[in-house]
């Protein structure tokens, strides 16, 4: 895939995950964020998918109705966003996300749902090291604890997100095929 290619898909892919964000924003921990990464690694790439994650955090995560990210937090937002791409290059490259029906979207919905876990036990660790007072394992424990409501609505969402719209998307931008070359296996 060429250079202008590759750019014009992570900056599309981006820019709907930050729209689709604020537009979700009054329902925490419910976002398309984490399906597009999958989907832009899964089609075009883990540099594809790897790059939607990180720039779609730099700019949600500092321009928020919420507030900013601190620096750090800002790094392990993105760098805990980049399991969704790790995960949808991964299933590409051992062809888990073929096929089609309910067993594909199980599947996916499984994958999106354990990714969820992963990034809120990284996100969740580190806010209760830096922003807790108290012993270290307190913190962790108190913060993973308290994080308990907001994982479980991101991973349940994430679920329906990867079985519901997920497959959908992967199925239309591989219709479109020739338009958009969707990278085969092989490339990578």
């Amino acid at each position: 895939m060429n250079v202008s290619r590759k750019v014009s898909l992570i900056a599309l892919l981006t820019a709907v995950s930050v729209a689709t964000d604020y537009l979700l924003v009054g329902v925490p921990n419910v976002k398309l964020m984490d399906g597009l990464v999958f989907l832009g690694a899964n089609l075009f790439g883990f540099e594809v998918g790897g790059s939607v994650a990180i720039l779609s955090w730099l700019v949600y995560g500092t321009i928020n109705p919420y507030g900013s990210a601190t620096p750090g937090l800002l790094l392990v937002l993105m760098g805990s966003e980049t399991t969704y791409a790790l995960a949808g290059w991964g299933m590409r490259r051992l062809n888990l996300a073929v096929g089609s029906g309910m067993s594909r979207r199980v599947v996916l919905g499984f994958v999106g749902f354990v990714c969820a876990a992963i990034y809120d036990f990284i996100t969740n660790v580190y806010t209760g090291i830096y922003f807790y007072a108290g012993p270290i394992w307190n913190r962790v424990v108190y913060s993973l604890i308290m994080g308990i409501p907001f994982s479980i609505i991101h991973e349940v969402s994430d679920f329906l997100v990867f079985m519901l719209v997920v497959p959908v998307l992967i199925s239309a931008f591989t219709r479109l095929g020739s338009e958009v070359k969707v990278e085969s296996v092989a490339t990578h």
